[in-house]
């Protein structure tokens, strides 16, 4: 994994929950957050190819039209075609992103996502983002061993 300062970007594997959490501690450039998916990606694959993230975006702005381009375009068709299986992610967010997370761009980037197998949901509870996770992996038959 790339070095990003610990107090940037934080990322784990929850083998006894099967999920990939991402967390962005600040703001970062474009280029740096597309390195982070990449590491994540990177992780999933080393994981078993896991299908299941929750990122945390509350401390870092939601993306602008180039980096939702370069990630609805070139990233999330990658992914899946990667891990075997469509990509069911909780994103994180606060109440000062309500307004980006629940715009017309946003909606026409979530409904896109569903055309290749790319499953993101905005929440800004993570116990409902990890229960929603988890009812996505009984539902795909892939609840972590330990259940």
């Amino acid at each position: 994994m790339p070095a990003f300062p610990a107090n940037a970007f934080s990322l784990e594997y929850r083998s006894d929950l099967g999920v990939l959490i991402g967390r962005w501690l600040q703001a970062m450039p474009p280029p740096e957050v597309q390195e982070t998916y990449r590491v994540m990606l990177a992780a999933a694959k080393e994981h078993g190819n896991c299908r299941f993230w929750l990122l945390d975006l509350r401390r870092r702005p939601l993306d602008g039209p180039d980096l939702n381009e370069w990630f609805r375009d070139q990233f999330s068709p990658k992914v899946a075609a990667e891990l075997g299986g469509p990509l069911f992610t909780a994103y994180l967010s606060g109440p000062h992103q309500r307004q980006a997370a629940q715009s017309a761009e946003m909606e026409q980037h979530l409904r896109h996502s569903a055309t290749i197998d790319s499953y993101p949901l905005f929440y800004d509870d993570e116990a409902e983002a990890m229960a929603w996770l988890h009812d996505q992996q009984e539902r795909a038959g892939m609840l972590p061993s330990n259940e």
